[in-house]
């Protein structure tokens, strides 16, 4: 048969209960079915239909029921044909003809079964039962029979021996393996037949409900000449258990009334609605005390939580062994348990009733997941006359359930505060929050290991990431390959957590996990990063578990999982972002290398194997770099027009857009799916300067799960990178064409004031020489006014030719750092001093300098450097006896010098100025110079990768600092 096939805990004779279950279990049966209770009901049902739908809704979920279950099923036809009974039972998905050639389905007529003579005969029908029983079940466990009662609405059987039948065969199939459905219709019987049928069956069907039947009339009391009174009785009777009934009903109401007011309070904390519980329960059960206790029947420990009013004895805090407490009544049963008569339940000797004078208990045993275990109960120390009833029970359930839904919804808050104050813990990183996120599991689930585990390739081995509690260095690999449908193989394919809480005799027990480990138990859940899949998050234990993993439990490592996913995620996206930034910072590749490097991280990243840099042309995009291969795609290849095409709608929306599978996305028209069958498609614009050059975008010729926001934010970083990298290459072939112009720029300027300066040096001398000629010769016929203006222009032709001079240095200052040499810069500072013997000796200068390193330079211009500052820190100087020196200090691969005087300092806010050039803060009558000298030295420094500054306040002397580049594995 196709149907699936389940095994039920057959009773040893087969019963009503039977066919109840099989309309509980069946979606076609419209329901509801009413459970037996404690009525006494003959083993077969009367199903009163109105049409061939209702027929079969029952009859069809009875036979499959039966099938199931190893019984043989026999079906009488009468206003049906075999071919309809077939058709509808085929529709309904049973396998007809393999249970046909087996026997276990058997078709019969009216003809060969109840009116096997030709017309009905009770005894005989009987015997024929009592032998198809019996042949049934040499090879079957029962007899299942379906039976339409259509013939006897033509047949001249009276009601009489028609009951008289049914008592007989009640008594037959209560002794036997046997159940039946007689199947009356409504239509064809007169009313007074059907009015008969309802009497006398006790449990009906009809209208798409199975239930007891209040009308039953048992056989012995629908005949005879006391019938009429006994209809009286029963009558009244029946009004009577109605109105208690309905009074019960009122009752329930009432208290489940009261139990939602209080349970869905808002403003109530725990506390107060577990307080209000017990005010509820005392009045239900007119008992004086309420009280919550942890139990732990293993253990016997029992411990009082909460408890109702004061008590003196009962307070919370108690502590008894539970064997010496009333409520291992419910903890034996697992439920609901009472004590009406201490004495008869032999609780006589236990303390409670000894010392505390407890007389009546009443309790249910809560079994809370993931926490301790508790007892709900209530007591009295007055004796109660009768045992709690049916409802109370009921009432006393209900009042655990919601203190076991609230005790593990808090258990369930606690664990997700907990998991929440690892995850969102800033001051640790991912390796802490996955090792505290392991321990918190292990604690909840009850299990000593656990583990994330990597999969780098999907047919390939697991590597565990992290574990705790395996015994194995944390620094060794450990490499698992569990066969597939074991552990985390199986784990790896399912959309939900994987769980066993024993694979002995099971064909786990043959994986390499449990032969090398022996883990017994497990629970996983797949982790993933993005649409890719990354590993597995699980807990185990070498011992087998008490108890299945709960839809709590799967849930909890569901979520965990999910956060796992996330950190790995972002773990991976900041490890991508770090390398995208690590290649556009790379000064050794080229261009060409960085773009197909960029394009390799977003397809590993985004897990496809196509990625494209298009640059967008008058009517198509060109594929200008490409990473990957596609049978008719390629670097240089022209993809359909603009307007029709992927990466049209990057440009046109002016977003990024990612679709996971385009046909479902409605993209199917488009030219890059029709014509190159990519099926997915992530892509974000690229810029130059502002404008759009074209897309940088990845793709597949397969679907793929929708892209994750991360995925998303990644492509547009990636998308920055590539536009930050394709701008920087137009910058640099700018630059170098800019660079290009102004060096040809410069050498023009080079040679024009070389031969400015150089061509200007004749005229003023030749200006002075006949300036001083002219005073010469005629000296005699020259006054005051003259002599002092042939001064003044001989003063200022030397003063121009000074200032040629300093500037026709300043422009043979050039940048020569690949030539540069070792210097001695105390031999540089020797120079300079012998260059400006003279200035110091009329100074009376003194010049201190400590021993001075050697550096890498042009020796000719740190001559200038040190000269022009040696020169100023003795002219620029009123004291009795100039001061000047000279020091050096090694900062890393650099060396700072200082020249240091006590001259007449400088302002401050002019420090900035005096390194410009021909900028002067002091008139030449008060100290010649050119305002060049300074200039220079800044030139100087600079040219050396160096830096020129001055410290400085007026009348306080200054110290000129430079620094200047190291010899290389050298500190002198």
């Amino acid at each position: 048969m196709n149907q699936t096939v389940r095994h039920y805990d057959q009773p040893e004779v087969l019963g009503l209960e039977n066919g109840l279950e099989a309309f509980q279990s069946s979606p076609a049966f419209r329901g509801p079915v009413e459970p037996l209770d404690e009525h006494t009901c003959n083993d077969h049902f009367a199903h009163i239909y109105e049409t061939r739908e209702e027929k079969f809704e029952a009859a069809i979920p009875f036979i499959r029921h039966g099938l199931e279950c190893g019984e043989r099923v026999m079906y009488i036809i009468e206003e049906s044909t075999e071919a309809e009974v077939r058709e509808a039972m085929c529709d309904a998905g049973l396998d007809v003809d393999a249970a046909l050639a087996t026997g276990a389905l058997t078709f019969h007529t009216v003809q060969e079964t109840y009116l096997r003579n030709g017309s009905f005969d009770p005894d005989e029908m009987i015997d024929f039962y009592g032998e198809m029983v019996t042949e049934a079940t040499e090879d079957y466990e029962a007899l299942r029979i379906v039976a339409e009662m259509t013939w006897l609405d033509d047949d001249d059987t009276s009601v009489e021996r028609f009951i008289e039948y049914e008592q007989k065969i009640n008594d037959l199939f209560e002794h036997t393996d046997s159940l039946a459905i007689c199947q009356y219709n409504r239509d064809l019987f007169e009313p007074e037949v059907i009015r008969n049928v309802v009497q006398t069956h006790p449990h009906l069907i009809y209208d798409g409900a199975a239930c007891h039947n209040i009308y039953y009339t048992p056989p012995e009391e629908f005949f005879g000449a006391d019938a009429p009174a006994r209809e009286n009785e029963r009558m009244l009777r029946t009004l009577r258990d109605r109105t208690t009934a309905k009074a019960q009903l009122h009752r329930r109401e009432r208290f489940l009334q009261n139990l939602y007011e209080v349970s869905s309070d808002p403003t109530l904390s725990f506390e107060e609605k577990l307080q209000a519980l017990f005010d509820l329960g005392c009045e239900q059960f007119d008992l004086e005390l309420g009280a919550m206790a942890k139990v732990d029947p293993d253990a016997d420990q029992f411990e009082v939580e909460f408890v109702s009013d004061d008590h003196e004895y009962f307070e919370a805090g108690l502590e008894l062994p539970l064997s010496e407490t009333y409520c291992t009544a419910a903890t034996d049963t697992d439920g609901v348990g009472s004590v009406s008569d201490p004495v008869e339940a032999g609780y006589d000797d236990t303390y409670v009733h000894d010392e505390f004078g407890i007389k009546t208990y009443f309790g249910t045993y809560i079994e809370v997941e993931g926490d301790d275990n508790r007892t709900f109960f209530f007591v009295s120390e007055k004796p109660r006359d009768e045992d709690f009833s049916a409802n109370e029970r009921t009432f006393q359930r209900l009042l655990g359930q919601w203190v076991k839904y609230e005790l593990e919804r808090q258990q369930r808050e606690r664990f997700l505060h907990e998991c929440y104050e690892i995850t969102s813990d800033p001051a640790l990183d991912f390796e802490e929050k996955l090792e505290r996120l392991l321990e918190l599991g292990c604690d909840r689930f009850g299990l000593e290991i656990a583990g994330l585990n990597h999969l780098p390739s999907w047919d390939g081995k697991f590597r565990l990431e992290k574990g705790i509690g395996l015994g194995v260095d944390s620094d060794a690999e450990l490499w698992t390959d569990p066969d597939n449908g074991c552990y985390c193989r199986q784990t790896m394919v399912e959309d939900s957590p994987v769980g066993t809480v024993d694979v002995r005799d099971t064909r786990w027990a043959e994986d390499t996990i449990y032969q090398e480990f022996g883990l017994t138990s497990y629970l996983g859940t797949n982790v993933s990063t993005g649409a890719a899949p990354y590993g597995t998050l699980w807990f185990g234990s070498t011992e087998p578990r008490d108890r299945p993993f709960s839809e709590t439990e799967r849930s909890f490592i569901e979520l965990m999982g999910q956060w796992v996913s996330y950190e790995i995620e972002q773990r991976e996206n900041n490890d991508s972002q770090r390398k995208l930034y690590e290649i556009t910072a790379n000064p050794d590749l080229d261009p060409d290398e960085k773009i197909d490097q960029l394009l390799e991280v977003g397809c590993k990243r985004l897990n496809l194997p196509i990625g494209m840099l298009t640059h967008k042309r008058e009517r198509a995009f060109e594929i200008e770099h490409m990473h990957g291969s596609h049978p008719e795609l390629d670097e240089g290849t022209l993809t359909p027009p603009l307007t029709d095409n992927y990466c049209r709608r990057v440009v046109n929306t002016g977003n990024s857009i990612s679709v996971g599978d385009a046909g479902e996305a409605g993209w199917d028209g488009d030219a890059l799916y029709t014509e190159f069958n990519l099926k997915c498609y992530a892509g974000t614009q690229v810029f130059i300067r502002g404008e759009n050059y074209g897309t940088v975008c990845f793709t597949d010729m397969g679907p793929r799960e929708e892209f994750t926001e991360a995925e998303q934010v990644f492509l547009d970083i990636l998308g920055q990178c590539v536009s930050y990298e394709l701008e920087r290459q137009q910058h640099e072939a700018d630059l170098k064409e800019t660079i290009d112009q102004l060096e040809q720029s410069n050498d023009r300027l080079k040679q024009f004031a070389y031969a400015a300066s150089h061509d200007l040096q004749e005229p003023l001398r030749m200006v002075s020489t006949y300036l001083q000629l002219l005073e010469n010769r005629y000296k005699a016929d020259l006054d005051e006014d003259a002599r002092e203006f042939i001064d003044f222009a001989v003063n200022g032709a030397d003063r121009m030719r000074k200032m040629v001079d300093d500037l026709l240095a300043f422009s043979r200052v050039e940048h020569t750092g690949d030539e540069f040499d070792s210097v001695d810069c105390d031999a540089v500072l020797d120079h300079a001093i012998d260059d400006l013997q003279i200035q110091i000796e009329e100074k009376e200068a003194e010049i201190i300098s400590e021993s001075l390193p050697t550096v890498r330079g042009d020796q000719e211009q740190l001559e200038h450097l040190f000269r022009n500052l040696v020169s100023n820190a003795t002219k620029y100087n009123e004291s009795d006896r100039p001061r000047v020196e000279i020091s050096a200090d090694q900062r890393s691969n650099r060396w700072k010098f200082s020249v240091t005087d006590n001259g007449i300092g400088i302002d401050p806010d002019g420090a900035d100025k005096i390194f410009d050039v021909f900028k002067r803060l002091h008139h030449d009558d008060e100290y010649s110079g050119t305002g060049v000298g300074l200039s220079l030295c800044q030139k100087i420094a600079n040219n050396h990768g160096g830096e020129i500054w001055v410290e400085s306040e007026p009348g306080a002397g200054s110290t000129f600092s430079f620094t200047l580049p190291a010899v290389e594995n050298s500190t002198q």
